[in-house]
């Protein structure tokens, strides 16, 4: 049996596919057929700057940790602006200066499944991952501010929004495997896609980036110093892009994100000269030459570090040797998984995991949250330990991986021995489990690149694969001059570009000035 949380759901799923129909009538969404406490009303908060339409997180006891509601507030709002002519760009911040989001409020979620209560749970991850899809394929352009803390479903949040504007207190962290889950909310997708396999590293390490380290790794596409913040706010509200918003044909979708890119742009600082990011050269050629998704598995991961035996790559496998075997194993079986998909595959496939992680399956999630966050403040210690269920990778079987990821539902059908007494009104059909397709569409590469020049954006200007039919080598001089020119003398270019090209090229044989990719 459904809950009445999931049916109201279908509900208005059911309602919203309306929209999309080729025939038929359309009809206003009922926003009242989802009922949210009034306890939690102001736990998100709606307002209008001009032409913007801001959504304001304001949970400040749980450092704006989502609940389902929450996510059920922000979805249900981000429907009915795409349907409005009145606006044309939605703002998403944080009232809370030392977090944007501290991630999903999994401890609800455990303590949801310790008492038997799966469909809260798994409701919750539903809600989540389908606010992620409407952000990641929305209709009208978003602005997230990422100020303080955003770790899991913070990153979920912004990461698929085409404007990402950090600060110097911005902390990104996808800290799952700690916790005995997997990198979720769409980030499998973001991750797998990252500069020279440093998003596998991040997702099996759990590994933060602060301040600039954040814009210069690609999650920032813009970073504003958070005391410009406010006037940004006021900024983008008073742009006149309405008109182009509204304008019906292609011109107005390629002139609409240029003028909104601009108008951050003007607020944005340059990269500190001398800025040493987190990772030297070196310990980026590790993490590129151990953690790539052509690896089999975690285990050839930790061959390969082993192999290495550098500092880092020992200290590196002792970080690896705190996390869950078996979410160390999910986790990068997902990335693997998601490299090849499109985003509503990715995140369906996720929903698909995190519903499984939930009900029954065989992993470390209840365990390691009881442990390691609601008994942080404990005076034992024992009650702060996690006893895995598997002492490493290498004792995880195959087939419970496999299983897990699989689409396939029907080996776990019933709750796990801890919660047989789960009532029938809490019982979870893994099939009803879905990700509306809302205005069905779907990519293998983020539509906007914001931000600034990737990795592979370099490599093919240097090795003449940019559509330039250049027979030529460049030079230093000239692709620092491409690239600036290209990106209009976004701050960060230059910093990032000549980084690229001191750890990636060598000189070549028509001389050193020449670059050859290496």
């Amino acid at each position: 049996m459904l809950s009445a949380g999931k049916r109201a759901m279908n509900r208005l799923f059911q309602v919203e596919r309306m929209f999309h129909t080729s025939s038929g009538p359309v009809r206003q969404i009922n926003l009242d057929s989802i009922a949210v406490p009034q306890s939690e009303i102001n736990d998100v908060l709606f307002n209008v700057r001009n032409d913007a339409r801001v959504i304001t997180l304001n949970r400040p006891a749980k450092l704006n940790a989502l609940s389902t509601s929450m996510c059920k507030q922000i979805l249900q709002r981000l429907l009915v602006f795409a349907k409005s002519d009145s606006n044309s760009i939605i703002v998403i911040n944080s009232s809370v200066p030392k977090a944007f989001c501290s991630g999903g409020d999994v401890i609800e979620c455990a303590k949801q499944n310790l008492t038997g209560n799966t469909a809260a749970s798994v409701g919750f991850f539903e809600w989540e991952y389908n606010l992620n899809y409407l952000l990641a394929t929305y209709s009208k352009p978003i602005v997230s501010l990422v100020n303080g803390i955003v770790m899991g479903g913070g990153v979920g949040l912004s990461v698929h929004t085409p404007f990402r504007v950090v600060d110097e207190t911005t902390r990104f962290a996808m800290p799952e495997t700690n916790i005995g889950f997997f990198c979720d909310v769409g980030t499998t997708f973001y991750l797998s896609r990252m500069d020279g396999n440093l998003g596998v590293y991040l997702a099996l390490t759990g590994d933060e980036l602060v301040g600039y380290d954040t814009y210069l790794a690609g999650f920032g596409t813009h970073f504003v110093p958070s005391e410009r913040s406010q006037q940004l706010v006021e900024t983008l509200g008073g742009l006149q892009v309405a008109e182009l918003s509204n304008t019906e044909g292609e011109q107005s979708h390629t002139d609409l994100y240029p003028v909104i890119n601009q108008a951050i742009e003007s607020f944005s600082d340059a990269v500190p000269q001398g800025h040493q990011f987190k990772y030297s050269t070196e310990q980026l050629d590790v993490i590129e030459k151990c953690f790539g998704l052509k690896n089999k598995s975690v285990e050839e991961i930790l061959r390969n570090l082993r192999e290495d035996g550098s500092e880092f790559a020992l200290q590196t496998i002792e970080k690896l040797s705190t996390k869950s075997p078996i979410s160390l194993k999910l986790c990068f079986a997902m990335l693997q998984k998601s490299s090849k998909a499109g985003i509503y595959d990715a995140i369906s496939n996720e929903l698909k995991l995190a519903s499984k992680m939930m009900v029954g399956g065989e992993t470390d999630f209840n365990e390691a949250i009881l442990k390691r966050l609601i008994n942080k403040k404990s005076t034992n210690p024992e009650d702060k330990i996690a006893n895995f269920k598997f002492p490493d990778v290498e004792s995880v079987p195959s087939s419970l991986i496999e299983e897990l990821i699989s689409l396939d539902t029907s080996a776990i059908k019933t709750p796990s021995e801890k919660l047989s007494q789960e009532s029938s009104e809490s019982a979870v059909d893994l099939d009803d489990v879905f990700i509306d397709r809302f205005n069905n569409v779907s990519y293998v590469a983020y539509p906007h690149n914001m931000g600034l020049p990737t990795q592979a954006e370099v490599e093919a200007y240097i090795k003449g694969a940019d559509d330039s039919n250049r027979k030529y080598s460049v030079t230093l001089k000239e692709t620092l001059k491409y690239f600036d020119t290209k990106y209009r003398g976004k701050n960060g270019v230059i910093h990032k570009v000549k980084s690229i090209v001191e750890r990636k090229t060598k000189g070549s044989q028509f001389g050193q000035e020449y670059l050859e990719w290496v």
